[in-house]
């Protein structure tokens, strides 16, 4: 599949909804700062035109594409990439349904992105799923999480593991290993620390159908009026004795570190006794965090926004001391 040019995309968000050329580029280059740059004017353009409602592909069968050529709203995607990391698999229960979801970060020469699998078959699969395997996948679609774009499986999907006769490139932008005093800003980092502030959750309405956040109407913009339920998010101090970091969860990450489920959290907005009994269970713990490095440029200090989170193994601690001792 061709990518489009900026001035493709925003001619289409233009015909659609009759907004100008300059409000279009306003509006990208808000969405530009707001993620910091890491991502590039077409993606950006891509999400502005999501956010509008504005559909930049139509429902077609697609070849195989490169991780940075796929784009949020895109259906029946086909990539191959290489595993740089496996997350493993949780449970879950909603008011609906109860199962489990697996998820993992892939990337090739192009770039990363975390593919998230929903359907029971495919995740029995990954049973054996190790760092460095390849993977093909068919029939996925991509959804945009907290300015990423995520691959996800669903019913309709398939996943071929190590592929004959098929190779892959592997990304320079891998997560490594840092100590907070080594990261830097746009890093695709994993640290290891101890949990040493938890701030008062807060939380946005979403729809339940996609998990995006509505818009001030209360509509969905790719699903327009519908069932909407709050998601959380927590920020935390986190330590490693190098230096220490703000991090902040969204939805299924807030709920993995603090170990409630959304309605269980929301009820701590009103009752103070239950946020201390939170915190009481949160502060102190030794957490392992995979995520993106920004820059607040309102207070000049680097935080990082979580893509995974898991309790550090006693082995986890052992690699820091042994960094911190070489930092």
């Amino acid at each position: 599949m061709v990518a489009l040019t900026y001035e493709e995309i925003r001619a289409k968000i233009k015909d659609a909804t009759g907004v100008s050329e300059s409000e279009i580029d306003n509006k990208v280059s808000q969405k530009l700062k707001q993620l910091s740059d890491l991502i590039s004017k077409e993606g950006a353009a891509h999400i502005v035109a999501n956010d509008m409602g504005v559909k930049i592909f139509q429902q077609q069968k697609h070849s195989r594409q490169k991780i940075n050529e796929v784009m949020p709203m895109q259906r029946n995607v086909e990539v191959l990439a290489r595993v740089v990391r496996n997350y493993g698999t949780r449970n879950f229960k909603t008011e609906k349904k109860e199962g489990r979801v697996a998820s993992f970060l892939m990337g090739d020469e192009t770039g990363v992105m975390r593919a998230t699998v929903w359907d029971e078959p495919v995740i029995q699969q990954l049973a054996d799923l190790k760092d460095n395997d390849i993977v093909l996948i068919k029939g996925a679609y991509v959804k945009e999480n907290n300015g990423f774009k995520e691959l996800h499986l669903g019913s309709g999907s398939s996943l071929q593991l190590n592929p004959a006769n098929e190779t892959v490139g592997f990304s320079k932008q891998a997560p490594s290993n840092k100590t907070i005093a080594e990261l830097k800003e746009k890093d695709l980092a994993t640290v290891t620390g101890t949990v040493v502030q938890l701030f008062e959750p807060r939380f946005y309405e979403a729809c339940v159908t996609c998990g995006k956040k509505v818009q001030e109407d209360g509509t969905c913009s790719q699903h327009g009026k519908t069932e909407k339920r709050l998601m959380p998010v927590v920020n935390i101090i986190l330590d490693d004795g190098t230096d220490n970091i703000r991090i902040v969860f969204f939805r299924d990450l807030a709920e993995s570190l603090i170990g409630l489920k959304s309605d269980e959290l929301a009820k701590a907005r009103e009752n103070p006794t239950l946020l201390e009994d939170l915190k009481k269970t949160v502060l102190g713990k030794q957490v392992q965090i995979t995520g993106r490095v920004n820059m607040n440029e309102m207070f000049a200090r680097l935080e990082m926004v979580a893509q995974n989170v898991k309790e550090a193994t006693p082995e986890d601690v052992v690699a820091v001391v042994k960094q911190e001792e070489v930092v």
